[in-house]
């Protein structure tokens, strides 16, 4: 009731107002017909401020119902007008004062269904959040909101930018969010730790932005993370829903290129990767097929060295279900598929999925995931159902795709960096041994790394690296039959040579394919400035040294399980 009331506080002045002045002009009427319509019309507002009273001094007259409600009704909607000014007042004073006092915040901007989710996950995490968004009608419950464009330097200062560690630009518009970054970093400078979060709404350009060190030097130096949502989705789709091929083959059929199936497609390139070199087969299916492939190669031109794409044309009269059940059909029996009957519309994807469900009972290996959201009567029906739970998934939402860990990645970045500072240190024991015998052009050789810097020094697309190796931390347990839950550093210390130098192969495969998605080719010889790499090549014609680099990024991943029992430091990473 509370809650109601303040949030409809300012419409129940304003029709008590409304209703104040027509009892009190019908009173007056009534009571006074002689008086002309503009006098009844002042004596009537006179009523709030208690500035006419209705009869002489020495004589009451009685008065109608209208006019006696009116001249209580009138004032009291006076105070309370008042009454909201003064708390309005006193919370605008309150809240500068609470953000002038605090210290290490984040500075959410936006607060959209994202930036809710966002922010309480925020809070839930222990962490001080300022809002700002140019609403007044946003809810303010339980936040600390600045009212304005997060553009203005003296909106940042009010949101207390000077003191912030983290300022996330989450609005629906990317022209918006690159400004929001810009006046940050300009009102926050290099020196204050502030880190930036920018939401990109799509997915490509968001690695294009994540790659391209100008975005950070054009930014003074402030650290920025390029974020896309749609690939937040798509990671946390491969955590819960792994295609995991025993012996067969994997495959993700896709109905066109929308920004979710396009961050889902970049995604399993990244780190859809299995032992005997098998990589994820892409199938873009639906009447567009062809024209969606060349528009996924024109964004990451070295896609097809890090998946299989193949288009499903849906010609004119056919079926979308039909031709896709017809090519599963086609198919070996022991492969794996997730396919996505569509992202537009939720009755017509549940439709196809429901045709799917039918045509393909006999394929336990086949998941459908529909984009869904929570509430929505196709997905209580779907969870209503304990036949259709078991081949029907939905895309994550909410917090597992907008909250802390998908935007911050406090988790993610923690093993990433335990992978970065390993592959440092053995980098640093590996330039001691050469100058130690004499060899000091292979000592620089590897201190001219672009990579040998510490952690806060790494650009955004290097520590990616990282975070995808953590990434596929999962797939690697899976391959070997242990479950990312439970898996232990006992139960990795007994693989033998065999499964390690299988999963060796998967890592080179893996760290291959975030080069390819990054703009790296092949060259003879080493040059980070034009990205080119000289292990870009099938794991069989490295040389031995460099396989073991896979090979021991393999046997330390006991270091990121419970219980760990290998202390190990060795290197992790190539780049």
């Amino acid at each position: 009731m509370i809650r109601i009331l303040r949030t409809h506080f300012g419409r129940i002045l304003g029709i008590g107002g409304v209703v104040a002045f027509a009892l009190g002009v019908f009173g007056f009427r009534s009571c006074f017909p002689e008086l002309s319509l503009d006098t009844i019309i002042y004596r009537t507002v006179q009523l709030f401020y208690w500035g006419y009273s209705p009869w002489d001094a020495g004589k009451e007259l009685p008065l109608p119902w209208t006019l006696a409600v009116a001249r209580w009704l009138a004032p009291a909607v006076l105070l309370g007008a008042l009454f909201s000014v003064a708390i309005s007042v006193f919370e605008q004073k309150w809240q500068a004062w609470c953000i002038q006092r605090m210290r290490g915040h984040t500075i959410v901007c936006g607060a959209g269904e994202k930036g809710g989710v966002l922010v309480a996950d925020l809070q839930n995490h222990g962490h001080a959040v300022v809002v700002i968004d140019p609403s007044e009608s946003i809810s303010k419950e339980g936040r600390l909101v600045v009212t304005g464009d997060a553009t203005e330097r003296g909106v940042l200062t009010r949101a207390g930018i000077a003191q912030a560690s983290r300022l996330v630009a989450l609005t629906g518009d990317d022209h918006d969010n690159l400004a929001i970054a810009v006046a940050a970093a300009q009102a926050a400078g290099a020196d204050t730790g502030l880190s930036i979060f920018l939401h990109s709404g799509d997915a490509s350009l968001c690695d294009l932005y994540q790659r391209n060190r100008a975005l950070t030097a054009s930014l003074g130096g402030v650290p920025v993370r390029v974020f896309n949502h749609y690939r937040n989705v798509a990671r946390r789709t491969l955590q819960d829903f792994p295609l995991n091929p025993q012996t067969g083959q994997a495959h993700l059929i896709l109905p066109g290129l929308s920004r979710v199936t396009l961050a889902l497609a970049v995604e399993y390139a990244l780190v859809g990767h299995f032992p005997e070199e098998k990589r994820t087969h892409i199938h873009l299916a639906g009447p567009n097929a062809e024209a969606d492939l060349a528009k996924l190669r024109m964004k990451y031109p070295n896609m097809d060295q890090c998946v299989y794409l193949h288009t499903l044309p849906v010609r004119e009269g056919q079926r979308f279900s039909s031709v896709v059940a017809e090519k599963v059909r086609s198919l070996a029996t022991d492969d794996c598929f997730a396919i996505c009957p569509g992202t537009e519309d939720d009755n017509e994807a549940f439709g196809h999925a429901l045709e799917l469900y039918e045509m393909l009972s006999t394929h336990l290996n086949v998941q459908f995931l529909l984009d869904t959201l929570p509430g929505a009567a196709v997905r209580r029906l779907v969870e209503a159902s304990s036949e259709l739970k078991k081949r029907i998934s939905f895309l994550p939402t909410g917090q597992p795709a907008s909250g802390y860990e998908a935007v911050i990645g406090d988790s993610l970045d923690r093993t990433a960096r335990i992978i970065h500072d390993n592959w440092l240190a053995e980098t640093r024991k590996q330039i001691a041994a050469a100058r130690a015998a004499g060899n000091e052009d292979l000592a620089k050789k590897h201190e001219m790394k672009g990579t040998y810097r510490q952690w806060g020094e790494l650009t955004e697309e290097q520590k990616g690296a990282n975070r995808s190796q953590a990434d596929h931390i999962a797939f690697k347990l899976r391959a070997v039959g242990l479950d990312p839950a439970s898996a232990t550093s006992e139960a990795w210390a007994r693989l033998n040579t065999e499964e390690v130098e299988a999963l060796a192969r998967v890592e080179h495969a893996r760290w291959a394919a975030y080069l390819w998605m990054t703009g790296w080719t092949y060259a003879p010889e080493r040059n980070d400035l034009k990205k080119q790499h000289p292990n870009l090549v099938p794991y069989d014609d490295l040389d031995e040294p460099t396989k073991d680099y896979d090979r021991e990024a393999v046997r330390n991943l006991c270091e990121y399980l419970p219980r760990q029992i290998n202390t190990n430091k060795h290197t992790h990473n190539r780049t």
